[in-house]
């Protein structure tokens, strides 16, 4: 009997508990909505939120516009950049010493293709007298 007694306790304390929590939670949630209006509908609130919008709205206008400039300002700095290594690859390479890529041979018009007379015999590094 005494363990039917405790659940019947257990049981009966639960509802009563939970309807007076309920009643208070739901009173205290009422009271901070209800504070919570009173606040947001103030004139000074009011104000305060418009003018941060519009410091917002500015502020979103000149982001954009900053982002423009700059991009304006690497997109020409990029072609300067461009125009610079043209000019450099011009300097440097010319079509009468252009290098050709023909198959597995790279042939350079500069180079001669002449013998210079030396003798390149022992050049494996084996003596030949050996």
């Amino acid at each position: 009997m005494g363990l039917l007694s405790l659940g019947t306790g257990v049981a009966i304390g639960y509802v009563i508990g939970t309807k007076t929590g309920r009643k208070t939670f739901d009173a205290s949630f009422d009271n901070v909505r209800k504070n919570a209006e009173e606040t947001w509908n103030r004139p000074d609130v009011q104000e305060f939120v418009e003018k941060t919008t519009e410091s917002t709205y500015q502020l979103r206008q000149d982001l954009a516009d900053g982002a423009k400039r700059a991009v304006a300002v690497a997109s020409d700095a990029v072609k300067r950049a461009e125009q610079k290594v043209n000019e450099a690859t011009d300097e440097f390479v010319s079509p009468e010493t252009e290098t050709t890529y023909d198959g597995d041979v790279v042939s350079d018009p500069a180079q001669s293709t002449e013998s210079s007379g030396a003798d390149w015999s022992n050049e494996g590094g084996s003596d030949p007298r050996t």
